[in-house]
């Protein structure tokens, strides 16, 4: 099946916020280079920062449109059983602590030796 088949999908999505700390860097030096350098330096920083928000908003649309459901008949559920209710007057009901594990069928690992570490070199008289 194509993805050019079936309903179609929007073009631009949502800007993510954590682009603004890439675009927001970016639009304060163009503001700078075209204040004191040149505004056509400034301007073309501006235009690479809207094409960076265009880029993120382009690769956050939102997925395909589902299919429009054809008039069929929804399956209906069985009925399940409720639990009964706790009666209000009582407590409510805890579970049992859990004990200790049982033993796996292999031995507990051997216990180690402390490792020892080097001290400082003697003095040397």
């Amino acid at each position: 099946m194509s993805s050019r088949e079936g309903p179609s999908r929007r073009k631009f999505g949502r800007i993510d916020p954590y682009c603004l700390m890439a675009v927001l860097p970016v639009l304060l030096v163009a503001g700078i280079l075209g204040s004191l350098v040149n505004v056509l330096l400034g301007l073309g920083c501006a235009v690479f920062a809207g094409l960076i928000l265009l880029f993120d908003s382009w690769a956050n649309r939102p997925g395909p449109r589902p299919p429009e459901p054809e008039h069929a008949p929804r399956p209906v559920r069985p009925a399940q059983a409720r639990p009964p209710a706790r009666d209000p007057g009582r407590p409510p009901v805890r579970q049992p602590a859990r004990g200790p594990r049982p033993p796996t069928g292999r031995a507990p690992a051997p216990a180690r030796a402390p490792v020892r570490r080097a001290g400082p070199p003697p003095a040397a008289r």
